[in-house]
């Protein structure tokens, strides 16, 4: 029980605070280590849920259990006597964990994927018909429109789409960054993280930090993708082009991933920053997510030290 009651309360530490902890960490100068902590989170607390369940129906003492019980010595008097308490709810407790929210992510993964290839299919076929294949480029599919405009599409053969009216509007170097922060969108495979963040909030909407992920990583993948094209075109560049686009390009609300979006001015005050400012906001990133990381074990350690000073006073 003592396995049970750590991975409990680090599981929930992670679920209730990491959003509130991650949210006021300011990732936009490392937006890899912003994912990072996101993804860790949203991964570490799938990884105690599960190890919890799997304690809870484990026949004897999981591994790791015996250590546990060695650290914390006050609750081996009562644990044999919850145990054979709790032996009667163990099983139909462990199997109503793993079996419902197993069948509510399969629902919600099975609608999401068959939802998103309709689409994407309806959107490729849509395409073929009133757009052109760049001849420089296969991955590059081109749109008669003044608008300007540029996204990409994920899945199988992923590509990027554009307007003859976002060339026009500009330069070179700018249209080159434009395509270096789609791409890196490609490369990244962002349209599958976000995915897999948005099947977890519709599934699990009452758990916080579900609830709160896609959001702060659709933000974050924009600033990884902006910084990929920085890198390759140079930050002026990028910079003028999301100026020019911003200008020019009609509001799409709700729309994932789009190259204007609503941290544009966020966007655009870091590449316009310093590189000494820059580096000095990832060494402070890096700092605050090496303390978020510590949440976890930290309220496992608290409430199991707890829950030994409860037991202490009660036996």
């Amino acid at each position: 029980m003592i396995l049970l009651t750590a991975l409990l309360a680090a599981g929930i530490a992670l679920a209730v605070l990491a959003p509130a902890v991650l949210s006021r960490v300011d990732f936009t100068a490392a937006p890899v280590a912003g994912l990072v902590a996101w993804l860790g989170a949203v991964v570490a607390t799938i990884g105690c849920g599960a190890l919890a369940v799997i304690a809870l129906a484990w026949p004897g003492d999981p591994p790791g259990n015996v250590f546990a019980g060695t650290v914390v010595r006050s609750l081996a008097a009562v644990e044999p006597a919850v145990v054979t308490w709790a032996a009667g709810l163990i099983m139909p407790v462990a199997v109503i964990a793993t079996i419902v929210p197993t069948g509510q992510l399969a629902r919600i993964v099975v609608g999401y994927r068959g939802r998103g290839a309709a689409l994407r299919r309806k959107h490729r076929e849509l395409v073929e018909m009133v757009g052109r294949v760049d001849g420089a480029e296969t991955r590059l599919v081109r749109l008669d429109h003044p608008v300007p405009l540029a996204y990409s599409v994920a899945g199988r053969g992923g590509y990027v789409v554009v307007t003859d009216g976002l060339q026009r509007c500009l330069s070179e170097q700018q249209w080159r960054a434009v395509l270096a922060h789609e791409h890196a969108h490609l490369r990244g495979f962002h349209h599958h993280i976000l995915g897999v963040c948005q099947v977890l909030a519709q599934a699990f909407s009452w758990i916080p930090l579900f609830a709160a992920a896609p959001a702060a990583v659709a933000t974050l993948i924009e600033f990884a993708a902006d910084r990929s094209a920085a890198a390759s075109a140079g930050s002026r560049a990028l910079s003028g082009a999301l100026h020019t686009v911003a200008a020019r390009m009609p509001a799409m609300p709700g729309t994932p991933l789009r190259l204007i979006d609503d941290s544009l001015s966020t966007r655009l005050e870091c590449l316009a920053a310093a590189p000494e400012s820059r580096a000095v906001a990832r060494r402070t990133a890096m700092v605050k997510l090496i303390g978020t990381m510590l949440l976890a074990p930290a309220a496992a350690v608290v409430v199991v030290g707890v829950s030994a000073v409860l037991v202490s006073a009660l036996v």
